[in-house]
């Protein structure tokens, strides 16, 4: 989890009309989060107006979508008690809220980063030419899918030198057109690749779209489930950037439905965590995923 308060953003005071609006929007996501996987809603008037939305991972069910968009806007209004701006990821969704309007721009920060500390083998040779050329295939493909059941949504798996699965995802927030799209998922690229593309799995959220590879194969899985008792290697790092909230670009009104994409961490065995590194981050917060 990866919570980010907006600290140019105003403060407000506990009680206040504003705060019983939030509440009033986060309760409502949470409710909604049972019937979509993406909604969006003003509440107030004037000052006092909240804008706030959730998305979740597009291939979770309804179950795991009502649970995370609970368990994040109970977070999200712990963290930042008093900014009047606010987002947090998971794995499974992400929730947002603000009084400035955001459902028609395009915003590429805060963004979050995750990376395996485990490298790709090295008899991969020159894996990252080849997972750079699949990411953008799928990038291109995104943008076309703006009338599909899940809109700008795309999930590739490739196999690899016979034995390695590539899987490459990339996904936009609904609202965007398809040239926002293209942009934004080709800068969370370029943020994966400036850091992360020798790792064996990376994945990185902005508000307004998601990129992520993995590559596995038989080698790479433990064996069957340990015990409670037992503990597993694998490992990853957070990265976080708060430096600005909000490259804004023109972008269509929302549209309905889904974002972001990763299996469920109890789908993906390889990714226990037991550690978690936070890179520098400006008023945000960072918390393991799993106790």
């Amino acid at each position: 989890m990866d919570t980010f308060c907006i600290k140019s953003s105003a403060n407000f005071t506990r009680n206040s009309t504003y705060h019983t609006n939030l509440n009033t929007l986060l309760t409502t996501l949470s409710n909604q989060s049972s019937f979509s996987n993406y909604y969006n809603l003003t509440t107030g008037l004037a000052s006092d107006t909240v804008h706030g939305s959730f998305l979740c991972v597009g291939d979770v069910n309804r179950t795991t979508c009502n649970t995370c968009v609970k368990t994040a806007s109970i977070e999200i209004a712990k963290n930042c008690t008093n900014k009047r701006e606010a987002i947090i990821y998971y794995y499974d969704c992400m929730v947002r809220y603000s009084d400035k309007y955001f459902f028609s721009d395009l915003d590429t920060y805060p963004y979050s980063l995750w990376s395996s500390d485990d490298s790709t083998p090295k008899s991969l040779g020159s894996f990252g030419e080849t997972l750079s050329k699949k990411i953008m295939e799928v990038i291109d493909l995104v943008s076309l899918l703006s009338s599909s059941f899940i809109p700008y949504y795309q999930m590739d798996v490739t196999q690899y030198e016979g034995s390695y699965d590539l899987s490459s995802i990339a996904q936009c927030n609904p609202h965007l057109d398809a040239i926002n799209c293209t942009v934004c998922l080709k800068i969370a690229w370029k943020d994966i690749t400036d850091c992360c593309n020798n790792s064996r799995w990376a994945m990185t959220f902005s508000p307004d779209c998601f990129v992520s590879f993995d590559i596995s194969t038989t080698s790479f899985l433990p064996p069957p489930p340990p015990s409670d008792k037992q503990k597993r290697s694998d490992s990853f790092s957070i990265r976080g950037n708060n430096e600005r909230f909000g490259d804004m670009v023109v972008a269509v009104a929302a549209l309905v439905f889904a974002f972001l994409v990763m299996r469920d961490l109890d789908e993906l065995p390889s990714r226990v965590i037991h550690k978690i590194s936070l890179g520098e981050e400006s008023e945000a917060n960072g918390d393991n995923l799993m106790k």
